[in-house]
């Protein structure tokens, strides 16, 4: 491959580098466009792989087109390489089976991997997981119908999905919190109430404010571990999920300015001409402000950025003008959105919150406030609000400019309309609520993460 060159060279055929070369291709018809991945599979839609590994979506629902998109658009695709340094002053990448190649263009979209502390009596033995790849997710199907009791640790949006997907395949699931709440950078202590009684009423036994001292293994398989607080549990695998470490090190001497990823500006741009980065490695210069919590937002960020990314390698000049900290995700039927800074500590802030009973589903709304402006938001069970409080955030509003009827649609006693139909978002997994009849064929924009979504077949649920 030594002396090839690509005009569009994309690392990472996550969902960033399929935005990016999709959006590429869309503008520029004779461009030649390269995708390199480590991973051996097509693209993928990742956060249907807890779906997977509970028997609910076949393998082959989780590949977008069977990988007919690259043959179609003239991409090259190439799979199980990894890229393991970058040559600026010579525009090439170099891959781990001593190839390289030129690029006019390089887009660094390789994703995150997986952190998982490491625990005595747990090195080297497969009955220790984390869920992150197609790979990963196999490897734990493959070994769910042999489990009775697993046990799951960690507070990252990884570790719920994994305890969804072990639980929803019929296996006696134990999740352990470090702390006293899920995800406490995002959620204070009665919004993870609402989540946590879900994963009870699921039937998960959630434990707080513990960890693993030791794992035990007997013959090479694990059979339980020791917690600190000397409790004894039974477990044939352990999971652990710790969040994502942006997967940069092949970066760290080719003079691209880097922190825990890699540094962008709103046009996805790094520091070095013609290089840009998108997804779950790049790092949005920050604002400034250290109760921002510092989050991957995995799909929904990438998506988007990777749009940008492909925009701007062609010559345009858009911008990623989403906020620094937003999540969304789905535990089992309880939607969350969190916007900004949503469980600040200190006390400058003010708090508007509300709570509403709808019947068989919880709902917790809050606004954080500093001197009046709308720094944060956090929605469990209602996100319907979400887009005009991210626009509030984004634009830095004051409560006094938000009109006095959404506020008291957020935070009053009003009758809940039930909807007559419900879209899941592919992308950020919400449910999609709509008081019309959606059918095959309707279009509907997500009030999360604002995608457009042209509904297909056994979408809509009645």
């Amino acid at each position: 491959m030594v002396g090839k060159m690509s005009d569009y060279l994309i690392i990472g055929n996550g969902v960033a580098g399929k935005k990016a070369a999709e959006t590429i291709r869309g503008l520029d018809k004779s461009g030649s466009i390269t995708v390199v991945s480590s991973e051996n599979h097509d693209f993928y839609y990742r956060p249907q792989l807890p779906s997977f590994v509970a028997g609910k979506v076949e393998k082959e629902r989780l590949f977008d087109n069977q990988g007919r998109f690259y043959e179609e658009n003239n991409i090259d695709l190439l799979l199980g390489t990894k890229a393991v340094n970058v040559l600026p002053f010579k525009n090439r990448v170099v891959f781990d089976n001593g190839s390289s190649l030129e690029y006019g263009k390089l887009l660094l979209s390789p994703g995150g991997r997986l952190k998982q502390r490491v625990y005595p009596g747990g090195e080297g033995t497969s009955g220790v997981v984390g869920m992150k790849t197609l790979d990963d997710a196999a490897f734990i199907k493959g070994k769910i119908d042999r489990l009775k009791h697993a046990l799951v640790i960690g507070e990252s949006f990884l570790a719920t999905y994994l305890v969804e997907a072990l639980n929803e395949g019929g296996v006696s699931v134990t999740y352990i919190l470090r702390n006293e709440n899920l995800f406490p950078n995002l959620l204070d202590v009665d919004a993870s109430a609402i989540l946590e009684r879900r994963l009870q009423l699921k039937g998960v036994n959630v434990l707080k404010d513990e960890d693993i001292r030791e794992i035990c293994v007997s013959d090479g398989s694990v059979n339980g571990v020791k917690t600190i607080n000397d409790n004894f549990i039974e477990c044939q695998l352990v999971g652990i999920a710790d969040g994502l470490k942006p997967d940069i090190e092949f970066v760290r001497n080719a003079e691209i300015a880097t922190g825990e990823g890699i540094f962008v500006d709103k046009q996805m741009r790094t520091n070095v001409p013609d290089i840009f980065a998108a997804g779950d490695a790049a790092m949005r210069i920050s604002s400034g402000n250290n109760e921002m919590p510092q989050i991957n937002i995995r799909w929904l960020k990438a998506w988007k950025q990777g749009i940008v990314a492909g925009k701007n390698m062609v010559g345009n000049n858009a911008s990623y003008d989403d906020l620094e900290c937003f999540a969304s995700t789905r535990i089992y039927d309880v939607n969350l959105v969190s916007l900004g800074i949503s469980n600040p500590c200190g006390g400058k802030y003010k708090i508007m919150t509300g709570k509403h009973a709808q019947i068989g589903k919880d709902i917790y709304k809050k606004i954080v406030l500093d001197n009046g402006k709308i720094v944060g938001a956090l929605l469990v069970g209602d996100v319907a609000e979400a887009s005009i409080l991210m626009d509030a955030i984004a634009k830095e509003k004051m409560i006094t400019d938000i009109d006095e009827g959404f506020v008291n649609q957020m935070f009053g006693a009003g009758i809940q309309l039930k909807p007559n139909s419900c879209v899941v978002c592919p992308v950020c997994k919400l449910d999609i609520l709509s008081d019309s009849l959606l059918k095959e064929g309707s279009l509907i924009g997500c009030p999360a993460c604002g995608i457009d979504i042209n509904l297909k077949e056994n979408m809509v649920q009645l």
